[in-house]
């Protein structure tokens, strides 16, 4: 399949008639770059073609479903409504290999509005000729069988969504859905399924009665199955509902944070913090207060501390030594000193000068007034106030000092928030639309709940159903008289069992071998996948390369159990070990590892879980997967890309516009931004290229239009 042109009337912001014109490619050149900046439109282009193609069924709706209108309506240009007649249209010419012809087919899809019903028509042409309504039947039958509705997101790739695949418990029927309706085995699995559920037809009243419950049980056993994959569903579409409610209580808090919005418990806090904070400024200004008006006068002087304590010592000693020179008298000293004889006062006046001499302070001369003159109580105030100024801690007033100063900055902040805070007009509605958002995923968040609780209560249905079918095709099997029919549907079951088993063995050993030599060409880090083993249900485990010491794997295999050393090497790696040590069993093996005293290491893998993988490294991998399993299948089908780089790293972009694209498809139709496919880039893919589109985007009026060319190299209206 080949998708020629694209035709977009009235469609989102495509206003009037828009043409993208893919003919005339050379055949050397794969690539189709379409360019826009975020808004422009390629989201848009994206959802018309699915939309072109396969109409309700690219939303999953089956007809005209309220839900589909009211997707179409919200898809058609704003500007179409403000006329008399109100239409949109889609229309794309692909090519198709019919009967080993290669055919054109215009297919048109187109809507009108009016009296506010919508009506949708949709025809399809081939040379020129309308397809009659089997013809029109047949078409759509053949273009579902190429490309599946359940495949959808296979081909039109969204690199913002693609990473979620394996995110859900059924990536697995994805991929084996995939690979059979590419591989062609798709039929085969309808006949098995078919001749497994035929068991000839019923004779005699026993028969009839068994066959009409065995029938019975089969069909509520089909129909639990359709109830397990309507539950799946609603539980995929429920949990992406989620995430998009999460995303947009992300986008609506940042939008809010970026509009100066504050919640009412925000600015609560900042009030309660301004107090506080205004509390500390105050009580800091009357602390340096304090210290300016009360002591820095004598905080000042306290190189001169020493010294008058000095001084003051000095004129004390004087004081006591004046007092002392006073009150000696020759009278006391005779009369303490007096005996039977007589005492020459010559001597009393030698005894006087002596003690007084003793008791004179150092450096006191006679006459001298004293320099402070303090009395005892104003000396003990002013020792007291050396005291307080030798242990003044000067640290502590730049404490109080910078604490006001924080103060202060932090109080013309929070001035400064409050001030230029939304008004509460706009805070309300930014309130009403997050409470409106939180309800939203409180009630999506319920349904989830009770469509998990309805899908395990039917897998338990499921069981006792299927065990009961069981019991009744046995006894039906018992008591058929139609025995041979039945034995021939049974043989024809095995044989499509069988051939299926065989095809699907040899299609999932190509493919795992597919899968690590593509992920080889674009990925940087050679051990991050080495090995990877696809089981029966298409369920992927991937390993890397690792080498283990035999102590290592005897613990492992004791602490994992056997399952689940197994589970972590591989089967591979087990029948590495199994050949080693000549056993046949995880038992033996096990036996075998707790004797061993093997000192060489031992290559074999490590599992790594796929959901332990980065974003960037996920949608590598789903990339390489793509790549392998178009290349296994043999198909020629348009490979269309939105955001291609959404979480690729800029290390890994080079290979994927160097390999990936030039390889995947010989149509790849990429959407991207200036940002992922830069000058760096298109310069890369340059060589492959064959056509170029702009789209751009006038905000003013909304509407985009289609230039040719890309964003560094681009005519408008023909020139350069």
């Amino acid at each position: 399949m080949k998708i020629n042109k694209i035709l977009l009337y009235n469609f989102n912001s495509f206003e009037g008639w828009n043409v993208l014109d893919f003919t005339d490619m050379p055949k050397d050149k794969n690539i189709i770059l379409i360019g826009g900046k975020n808004g422009a439109g390629k989201t848009s282009l994206f959802t018309a073609i699915k939309i072109g193609l396969y109409g309700p069924l690219a939303f999953g709706y089956v007809g005209m479903t309220p839900h589909y209108i009211a997707k179409i309506k919200d898809c058609i240009n704003s500007k179409a409504f403000q006329k008399d007649k109100v239409e949109s249209k889609v229309q794309i010419t692909i090519s198709l290999m019919v009967d080993r012809e290669i055919r054109e087919y215009e297919i048109t899809r187109g809507w009108n509005y009016s009296r506010q019903r919508l009506e949708e028509e949709y025809f399809v042409k081939t040379e020129g000729q309308l397809l009659m309504e089997d013809e029109l039947s047949y078409f759509q039958n053949y273009l579902q069988s190429i490309v599946p509705p359940g495949l959808f997101e296979f081909f039109l790739f969204d690199g913002e969504e693609v990473g979620n695949i394996f995110s859900t418990s059924t990536y697995n029927t994805y991929v084996k859905n995939a690979v059979y309706t590419l591989c062609g085995l798709d039929t085969f699995e309808i006949i098995r399924k078919y001749t497994k559920n035929y068991v000839g037809k019923a004779v005699g009243e026993d028969e009839e009665k068994l066959h009409s419950e065995y029938e019975s049980l089969r069909k509520a056993v089909e129909k639990m199955e359709n109830l397990q994959i309507r539950y799946q569903e609603e539980l995929e579409q429920e949990n992406k509902e989620l995430i998009q409610v999460e995303a947009e209580l992300i986008e609506l808090g940042n939008a809010f944070k970026k509009a100066g919005g504050i919640t009412k418990r925000e600015r609560d806090k900042l009030k309660k913090e301004f107090e506080k904070t205004e509390h500390d400024k105050v009580e800091s200004t009357a602390e340096m207060k304090l210290f300016v008006e009360g002591f820095m006068p004598f905080y000042i002087l306290k190189d001169f501390t020493g010294k008058i304590t000095e001084q003051l010592e000095r004129e004390e000693k004087g004081r006591l030594f004046y007092y002392v020179q006073q009150r000696l008298d020759h009278k006391d000293i005779r009369h303490a000193l007096a005996t039977d004889g007589k005492i020459a006062e010559e001597r009393i006046d030698s005894l006087i000068e002596v003690l007084l001499e003793r008791l004179k302070p150092e450096g006191f001369e006679e006459g001298i007034q004293p320099l402070h003159d303090l009395s005892r109580e104003d000396a003990a105030r002013v020792q007291a106030m050396i005291s307080n100024i030798d242990n003044f801690d000067s640290q502590a007033l730049i404490e109080v000092v910078l604490k006001k100063q924080r103060a202060s900055e932090r109080t013309t902040e929070i001035n400064k928030i409050l001030k230029n805070a939304m008004a509460d007009e706009e805070a309300i509605e930014f309130t009403e639309k997050e409470s409106h958002l939180l309800r939203r995923k409180e009630e999506l968040l319920r349904k989830f709940n009770e469509s998990q609780s309805k899908y395990r209560e039917s897998e338990e249905s499921m069981k006792v159903l299927i065990q009961q079918r069981e019991k009744a095709l046995q006894r039906l099997k018992e008591n058929a008289q139609n025995k041979h029919v039945l034995e021939l549907s049974e043989g024809l079951t095995r044989m499509m069992a069988a051939f299926l088993e065989n095809k699907t063995v040899a299609i999932r050993t190509r493919l795992e071998s597919l899968i690590v030599e593509k992920l080889q060409h674009i990925y940087r880090k050679n051990n991050l996948i080495t090995h990877i083993e696809i089981g029966d249900g298409f369920e992927f485990h991937l390993y890397q390369d690792a080498v283990y010491y035999v102590t290592e794997l005897a613990y492992l295999i004791r602490n994992l159990g056997r399952d689940g050393f197994s589970l972590g090497i591989g089967k591979k790696g087990q029948e590495i070990l199994f050949q080693r040590y000549g056993v046949s069993s995880l038992r033996q093996l096990q036996q075998k590892l707790a004797g061993a005293d093997d000192l060489e290491p031992v290559k074999l893998y490590k599992r790594i879980d796929i959901n332990r993988l980065s974003k960037g490294e996920r949608q590598i991998f789903i990339l390489s997967l793509y790549w392998a399993i178009i290349e296994l299948s043999g198909q020629e089908i348009p490979f269309i890309i939105d955001t291609p780089y959404a979480r690729i790293d800029a290390s890994h972009r080079k290979e994927i516009s160097e390999k990936f694209f030039p390889n995947i498809s010989r149509q790849v139709i990429i959407l991207s931004t200036d940002e992922e496919i830069n000058e760096e880039y298109y310069q890369i893919m340059k060589p492959y290229i064959a056509k170029e589109f702009l789209l751009v985007n006038d905000e003013s009026q909304n509407r985009t239009s289609m230039k040719p060319g890309y964003f560094f190299f681009f005519n408008f209206e023909g020139q350069p």
